[in-house]
């Protein structure tokens, strides 16, 4: 990070933005697996399938609230 010379908004936003999207799917990923593994796919993939959906509904809430807040 402290060889990276940019500009700090450019430097954040690879640092945090970029490599914190890895570590975050990474993290959905091997819990994914794990559940996988141990507690067999059914499970997995409503973890999966729920992880998604929520996530587009979050979206659109956010989307929503941030419409409604701006007009």
């Amino acid at each position: 990070a402290e060889r990276f010379d940019a500009d700090p908004a450019l430097r954040s936003f690879f640092l945090t933005g970029i490599l914190g999207g890895f570590t975050t799917f990474s993290a959905f990923s091997l819990d994914a697996f794990d559940l996988y593994v141990n507690r067999g796919p059914a499970l997995a993939s409503a973890y999966i399938g729920g992880s998604v959906a929520l996530s587009i509904a979050g979206l659109i809430a956010g989307m929503a609230l941030a419409r409604w807040t701006l007009t």
